[in-house]
């Protein structure tokens, strides 16, 4: 391990105990070992996110501690040690602030405060197949995001995937190209892109988790997908795959009321 993640594993007050420590040492390793490929997915919304985000689901701050400085970030997760961690994590830096709550499941008091905040962009990464109102957690991000901003997705693809790994995550699903696109929608906003994502990582789920049926991420699966990540990062810059293992979308809130567009 190396002294980055030494540092990353060291809690705060907040988070101190047995068990607690033990699964955020697992986030925190997983996620550092995890970092190139979170970095690719999170190049897919660059262009995208401006200078007030939020981050639905920030975990212990992984996607966050690779986002460049902005004007104010705000990281939410419904695990109360997850954003304490999170929140020790940043706490020397301005312009960072931490919450606790249920996206999908806000007070109209909540959502004022959110809105409050003027956030230009909002980015969701392999977080909403955990949430079981999906379309409420849309409407929520739809309605604090400001106008003209962007709310960018990304999410397990092909419901045909959907197995015992998933299950034991706690996915309530994968999604569909055209499932996704209805959800967001629905919510008002417009699709600017919507694309599948990581083509080998398909093949090798369908693999792993579907034909062999194992339960678990070996660290042989991140040293394939590290190696193979220059060649596959060439390719889909370049064309779009037909399937992947995940959908890539970004919705832009109307600046002026009306029915939302699709691609």
């Amino acid at each position: 391990m190396s002294d980055h993640a030494d540092e990353l594993l060291r809690p705060g007050p907040e988070v101190e105990g047995t068990s607690a420590y033990a699964r955020l040492n697992r986030y925190a390793m997983f996620d550092e070992v995890n970092a190139p490929y979170m970095r690719w997915q999170l190049e897919q919304f660059d262009p995208y996110l401006g200078q007030r985000v939020l981050e639905v689901g920030c975990g212990v701050g992984s996607i966050l501690a690779q986002l460049p400085r902005r004007e104010f970030v705000m990281g939410v997760d419904i695990e109360e040690d997850l954003v304490a961690y999170a929140s020790n994590r940043f706490s020397g830096r301005q312009g960072y602030e931490f919450s606790s709550l249920d996206i999908s499941s806000l007070s109209t008091e909540r959502r004022s405060i959110l809105r409050g905040h003027r956030f230009d962009s909002i980015v969701c990464i392999n977080v909403l197949e955990h949430v079981k109102d999906d379309r409420a957690a849309i409407d929520t991000m739809a309605d604090v995001v400001e106008p003209g901003g962007h709310v960018a997705i990304l999410v397990p693809a092909h419901p045909a995937l959907y197995g015992q790994y998933d299950e034991m995550e706690g996915h309530f699903r994968r999604y569909s190209r055209g499932g996704l696109r209805k959800l967001l929608n629905r919510s008002g906003l417009e699709i600017v892109r919507l694309h599948r994502f990581n083509m080998i990582g398909a093949a090798g789920w369908w693999i792993q988790y579907r034909l062999l049926r194992r339960r678990i991420h070996g660290q042989g699966h991140f040293r394939i997908l590290q190696t193979a990540l220059p060649v596959l990062k060439t390719i889909e810059a370049r064309v779009k795959p037909p399937f992947g293992l995940s959908l890539v979308a970004v919705a832009r809130k109307p600046t002026v009321a009306g029915k939302a567009r699709g691609v």
